[in-house]
């Protein structure tokens, strides 16, 4: 900031008030000093243009006339000015004011007093009747620290100081001083130790203090976060409330609540789902008119077709007159989640359990039987996983998404009257920040008093490592013509815009110490086994109006108990009789956890900040950058020296087995100009991809069928994922850039196909470099940049081919 009266001084175009003189005894002679030459006579303005005011217990004192005598010069040209008064003010400060348009407007007042030539008892006398002590200075302990170092401290001062003091037992004054004192000390040095401690993550005790810490250094430390489960009801009418409660009793004796209907905040609005859940009677899995029994069972046509393949998309149930939902998942819509669940054949074994999307649902008839069918059918990406015998399979419906945690609904006000009704609703008040030299802007918190806050992982995010906040905090309307505002969370209130109505939750609890229900509010720090909400300071975010309700609705936790077992999920509430007919989860719950220690914090926040580099030095460096891009299937890198400077050429996969776009070219430049080194040349050349054509020669076990051995071996080497749910031997990804492929491997992976009983020939040749085949060395090696491939898709050959011969059968 530029200095004002130097400014003011040096250019000399305007005046301004320096100091005032007290120019009589009577006190009713003032004269005015000004800063600069420039001429003040003459400019005055108004009847009065100079006023005295903001006495006590004399407020304004008035001033006679101002005529041309009264003005003059000092030494330096500098104009004074002689101002009279009837009577001179009280003790207290004045402030003299001229209306002028000759004087700078900040330096046309100024603050005097009229007693500012009366006697002073706080002068010191003359230098040579000061009297000298020549007593030693007595000896301080500057480790005293506690309540017994500093009694001690002062005794031994007392004692050097006033000698004649000997006086040592408690009831007496000094010594009762000399304790208090001591305590106040005693106090003052515990919060200077706490708050040295709380400056740095390695002795912080606090759980918001550790987190801020973490944040410094990019890493978010984990909240206590709600289980998820899938919950299957069955209802007695369509539709079913979000928010209705089921529960999992524990081998010891302990409920844990689960709320239907997921995460009950919209990610993208922030304000509470109210929508219903789709759910209908029809779906239900037992049928309960009579007996309880299986509502929606499989048909098979014939007992050789009993059981449900690995693979299988299409099956069909007795019955119509379902009303399936069905979806597109080309259009990007879901059809009804339908549950296929398989006893196993004996009670020691789990059963077999698997969840698949509806695309379409046909009705049909069996032409034989006449028996009215429906055929069910979904998508490939979910093709059954394992096998399930339709004799021993039930299915349902109505599979709804359910979260650990009960919610709560609180309401606080800010600053309310201390004698009015909303008293004892007050909101936690702390000195914020300071806003000014005079005012500090107040910090508004309110402590969630149910319990813990769940946080959870939304699955339509599809990103398990963004945890949001099941809260919502709205200010209620005043009047009826008002509407209620919906405050937004935020990670940080550093991310929040000056006016926006943004809050932010602390792992930090203040409760409430006062005595009686009727007594005010009286909150104290209590600890980390809550949390808060905290609003903003006007700066980052906006500041709560005085008087603002609030209503606060979140829901609690119980973190990693919250992670039930898979049939747990048996207790309905007394809410839901005649509406939820029976429960049950057929997973287990998971995702639940507690929140994460202090000392978990302090090890890994450091450790993740220095895993986690943004430079490439190394080959290495570059590879693992590039594979950050979620685009990225594998890398490879190589730096040479081009003839005057090193280069880096690092290549990129993409999944699709084909050349990075252009758009994904420019982003991985991008990438990795940010990290390379300076003086480096970075290139991203196209990856080369190697076709080879195999020709694999088997012998089969007896008794072995042609096909299905020829079948299984193009299984085991194929490109997608094998009947036990593994990777194919030349599935995208498996063989990286340069990497060599070892006979033995190859081998391994044929020799695990059922009904191989060993491999007698492999041949091989690189597509476009020779036209016969040759017997497979033990390694065929490829350049650093290429990557080896046998799609065997005959739309493409040039992205190799599998033949394979089998023997020893008939």
């Amino acid at each position: 900031m530029p200095d004002r009266l130097a400014d003011l001084i040096s250019l000399n175009t305007r005046n301004g008030i320096d100091f005032i003189e007290i120019g009589n005894p009577a006190q009713t002679e003032l004269r005015v000093h000004f800063l600069t030459t420039v001429v003040v006579e003459g400019t005055l303005v108004g009847t009065t243009p100079v006023t005295i005011t903001g006495g006590e217990t004399v407020p304004t004192v008035p001033v006679g006339p101002i005529v041309a005598a009264d003005w003059s010069t000092d030494d330096a040209g500098r104009p004074i000015l002689t101002v009279r008064t009837p009577f001179p003010g009280d003790f207290s400060h004045y402030r003299l004011a001229i209306a002028s348009a000759a004087l700078d407007p900040f330096y046309a007042g100024i603050l005097f007093t009229f007693k500012a030539g009366c006697p002073s008892t706080l002068d010191c006398a003359a230098k040579d009747e000061c009297e000298t002590d020549d007593a030693p200075s007595p000896v301080i302990d500057y480790l005293a620290k506690d309540f017994t170092s500093f009694r001690t401290a002062l005794l031994d001062y007392s004692a050097s100081a006033y000698p004649q003091w000997v006086e040592r037992d408690e009831p007496d004054v000094g010594v009762m001083l000399i304790e208090l004192l001591s305590a106040v000390g005693d106090d003052l040095s515990y919060l200077q130790d706490r708050i040295t401690g709380e400056a740095s993550l390695a002795t912080a005790t606090q759980q918001v203090s550790a987190v801020r810490h973490a944040r410094m250094v990019d890493y978010e430390p984990a909240p206590a976060t709600s289980a998820q489960v899938i919950v299957q009801v069955d209802v007695a009418i369509p539709g079913l409330s979000r928010g209705l409660t089921v529960s999992a009793g524990l081998p010891d004796g302990q409920v844990i609540p689960f709320e239907l209907g997921g995460p009950m905040l919209d990610p993208d609005t922030g304000a509470l789902r109210i929508d219903a859940l789709p759910v209908d009677p029809r779906w239900n899995r037992y049928d309960y008119m009579a007996t309880p029994s299986a509502r929606i069972t499989p048909y098979w046509w014939d007992d050789a077709l009993v059981c449900l393949p690995p693979g299988s998309t299409e099956m069909w149930v007795r019955g119509q007159g379902y009303g399936f939902l069905v979806g597109d998942p080309r259009e990007g819509t879901r059809g009804l989640a339908l549950l296929i669940d398989t006893a196993a054949p004996t009670a020691a074994d789990p059963p077999v359990r698997e969840v698949v999307h509806l695309t379409g649902a046909f009705e049909e008839e069996d032409p034989l039987y006449g028996v009215l069918l429906t055929r069910l059918t979904w998508d490939a990406s979910e093709a059954l996983a394992s096998e399930h015998a339709q004799d021993r399979t039930m299915l349902a419906g109505n599979l709804v998404p359910a979260v650990e945690g009960r919610r709560y609904t609180e309401q606080f006000v800010i600053e309310p009257d201390p004698a009015g009704v909303d008293a004892p609703s007050a909101a936690v008040v702390r000195s914020g920040p300071d806003a000014g030299c005079e005012d500090a802007t107040p910090q508004y918190l309110h402590t969630l008093d149910a319990g813990i806050l769940a946080w959870v992982i939304d699955p339509e995010l599809r990103d398990e490592s963004v945890r949001l906040p099941e809260i919502v905090v709205v200010e209620l309307p005043e009047t009826a013509e008002d509407t209620a505002q919906t405050w937004r969370w935020r990670r940080s209130l550093l991310d929040a815009d000056l006016f926006e109505q943004a809050y932010t939750v602390d792992p930090v609890a203040y409760r409430d110490l006062r005595r009686s229900p009727a007594a005010l509010p009286w909150f104290e720090y209590d600890g980390d086994d809550g949390d808060s909400v905290r609003f903003g300071d006007g700066v980052f975010g906006e500041l709560p109006p005085t008087g603002a309700r609030f209503e606060v609705t979140y829901r609690t936790t119980a973190g990693a108990v919250g992670n039930v077992a898979a049939d747990a999920i048996t207790i309905v509430g007394d809410d839901l009789t005649g509406i939820v007919l029976g429960a049950t989860n057929p997973f287990p719950a998971a995702g639940g956890e507690d929140r994460e220690t202090i000392w978990h914090i302090r090890d890994n926040a450091p450790q993740a900040f220095r895993a986690r580099q943004f430079r490439a030095v190394r080959a290495e460096d570059y590879t693992a950058t590039a594979k950050e891009l979620p685009w990225v299937l594998d890398a490879g890198t190589r730096v040479r020296w081009t003839g005057s400077w090193l280069s880096v050429f690092t290549t990129a996969q993409p999944p699709t087995g084909e050349a990075p776009s252009i758009a994904e070219t420019s982003e991985l430049i991008e990438l990795l100009d940010r990290r390379r080194l300076a003086g480096y040349d970075v290139h991203t050349p196209a990856p080369r991809y190697v076709g080879l054509d195999l020709v694999v020669g088997v012998c089969a076990l007896p008794g072995a069928l042609r096909g299905e051995v020829e079948a299984a071996v193009l299984d085991e080497l194929g490109t997608g994922v094998t009947c036990d749910g593994r990777l194919g031997f030349f599935a995208p990804g498996g063989l990286r850039f340069g990497a060599p492929l070892e006979r033995s491997e190859l081998e391994a992976a044929i020799q695990r196909a059922s009904g191989v009983d060993g491999v007698v020939a492999i041949e091989y040749r690189r597509r476009g470099y020779v036209p016969w085949y040759l017997p497979m060395p033990e390694v065929v090696t490829v350049g650093a940049d290429e990557i080896l491939r046998a799609d065997n898709d005959p739309s493409r050959p040039d992205r190799g081919s599998v033949r394979v011969v089998v023997k020893g059968v008939a």
